[in-house]
């Protein structure tokens, strides 16, 4: 049976269970940056939290509140994250706007799973509607003009990552510990704590991504995918360690099963949905 099989049936049948032994051996996969906390943006949490399901649960329909906090100049900083979920969509909104390039910013990324497309909200009454394929096609564009390669093999190097045999109930959930390891520093890692018993729809989300940047693919199309989007876990705190030292930097602070979602995940009337070539058209007349 597969760990993460494992991690549903097994472990969560009982708070008091441990995971096997197996599940603490090292999967041999690398990490890029992970443990540069401060620089954790929006938009990487925003990957990392659309994630789960689990197959004995059924399909959450809802909103999931977290709150993000990021430490600059020594002051913490807090960003709350609204995710709404329906059966074939979701919308990840924040309280502040966030760069996606450059010339463009967001506050808000809606996944239509049911259109095959993603809705950026890039103004009150406009946003910009891409495929798969289209930001697939952007990426690998820009990455060339940074002169970052892209890779081109799923055999590229993952992020290391290991189960501990640590568990704990946040908000009424059953979540285990995962750990990314540092590379650099042994003293360092991440405590990623899941859960299986929020169920979400990630469709494209799941899919593999290609002509990623070899950064982007170690993570969108490892420890991301294989955890999160075909995983079957949902995080619900994420804490950075330094040695004895354990600091907050996401938390997931309220689950609410509402159909309230169902609106959310509709554009309002009145938007203008701006296409992939008349974005690009519209960047070269700025140039």
């Amino acid at each position: 049976m597969e760990w993460k099989t494992l991690l549903r049936h097994k472990f969560f049948k009982s708070r008091n269970n441990c995971f096997p032994k197996a599940l603490q051996a090292s999967q041999s996969i690398q990490i890029y940056n992970v443990m540069n906390m401060r620089r954790f943006s929006i938009p990487a949490f925003a990957l990392l939290f659309l994630m789960m399901a689990s197959s004995v649960h059924a399909q959450f329909e809802g909103q999931v509140t977290m709150k993000v906090y990021n430490t600059d100049n020594g002051q913490v900083k807090t960003n709350e994250i609204n995710l709404y979920a329906t059966a074939n969509r979701i919308m990840i909104k924040g309280e502040e706007q966030f760069d996606i390039m450059d010339n463009m910013t967001t506050d808000g990324l809606l996944i239509r799973n049911d259109q095959k497309d993603f809705i950026l909200m890039t103004g009150e009454n406009e946003a910009l509607q891409v495929s798969k394929v289209e930001i697939e096609g952007m990426v690998e564009m820009l990455s060339s003009w940074s002169g970052e390669s892209s890779s081109g093999s799923s055999n590229s190097s993952k992020t290391k990552y290991r189960f501990s045999d640590r568990q704990m109930t946040v908000l009424g959930f059953e979540a285990a510990e995962m750990i990314v390891q540092d590379t650099e520093d042994p003293d360092k890692h991440l405590s990623i704590w899941l859960t299986p018993d929020i169920k979400i729809n990630w469709g494209m989300l799941g899919e593999r991504w290609n002509n990623m940047p070899e950064s982007i693919d170690r993570e969108i199309n490892g420890v991301a995918k294989e955890v999160i989007f075909t995983g079957q876990n949902f995080p619900l705190m994420i804490e950075a360690v330094d040695g004895q030292s354990r600091t907050t930097i996401m938390e997931v602070s309220s689950v609410n099963e509402s159909s309230v979602a169902k609106a959310m995940v509709e554009l309002a009337s009145g938007v203008s949905l701006m296409s992939f070539k008349d974005y690009v058209f519209r960047m070269m007349m700025q140039q």
